[in-house]
């Protein structure tokens, strides 16, 4: 788990991880060079999904880096395991990542607009670090997004992965002064050189936040400031078997939760404008 990947050895749970950086900034994928390795059929997908500069804007708590504590609390199946694609992946997952304890940092920037939204670059990187042991400051290299224009994030990996994320849809409300709840649809273009066609995934982030100020999390003697549930649901799309697609009715067939807890970074690891 700590050793450098290549597109053989790279765990799927890494890129699950990666690609809910990449969608959320929490719990991931140079255009160009990606986009023209597609097939025309898939390059005219990729540019159909759509897009924008808006982006998740979080309260003002939010700005600077965090230690982040997650653990895969659940994997369940809505529609049975005959519509997974591959079910190699959730056994493994059931195996090996539940109820384990994952650490890694995150961190939430100021855009142009003085938004506080998350650094999807360095959110990613600090996952791959953690399933990968590349240091982040080598994946950031590797990635291209723009926190102004925030909807798409590519990412090239050593022995031609390469990951091309878009966020299609989102949405966010505030309920009360200390919850903010998330949800973002996106989709991933995964091209590697043994794949013949690129993998298309589609799939869904929907974080629940509560947090409180910093006193009262010294106070709590616990140093937990934000508490979130994450849940990452996977979808099949046109590009997978078509019988699968039909029997799935739009539903999710592979459904991941997590539990997070979120620390004020002591060594905060990285510059935040």
């Amino acid at each position: 788990m700590q050793q450098c990947a290549t597109p053989r050895g790279l765990r799927r749970r890494a890129l699950l991880a990666a690609a809910a950086a990449a969608a959320v900034g929490v719990s991931a994928p140079v255009r160009p060079a990606a986009a023209s390795k597609l097939p025309e059929a898939l390059d005219r997908a990729w540019v159909g999904l759509g897009g924008g500069p808006a982006d998740l804007v979080f309260p003002a708590e939010f700005l600077g880096v965090w230690d982040v504590e997650s653990v895969l609390t659940g994997v369940e199946l809505p529609k049975g395991p005959e519509l997974v694609p591959d079910m190699r992946v959730v056994q493994r997952a059931q195996r090996e990542d539940l109820d384990v304890v994952v650490r890694y940092q995150v961190a939430f920037l100021q855009n142009a607009r003085g938004e506080v939204v998350p650094d999807r670059s360095f959110n990613t990187a600090s996952l791959m670090q953690t399933y990968t042991g590349t240091p982040v400051a080598e994946v950031q290299r590797s990635i291209d997004w723009d926190p102004n224009d925030p909807n798409t994030l590519d990412m090239s990996l050593q022995g031609g992965l390469q990951v091309s994320t878009r966020v299609t849809r989102r949405s966010a409300e505030r309920p009360a002064a200390d919850r903010l709840l998330t949800s973002e649809y996106f989709q991933q273009l995964i091209s590697t050189p043994q794949l013949e066609q690129p993998k298309v995934k589609a799939s869904q982030c929907f974080t629940k936040y509560h947090w409180r100020t910093e006193a009262e999390a010294a106070r709590g003697g616990t140093g937990v400031q934000v508490v979130a549930t994450q849940v990452v649901s996977d979808y099949l799309t046109s590009y997978d078997d078509p019988a699968a697609l039909l029997g799935a009715m739009g539903q999710p067939v592979v459904v991941y939760t997590y539990r997070m807890a979120f620390r004020r970074a002591a060594n905060a690891g990285v510059a935040v404008a």
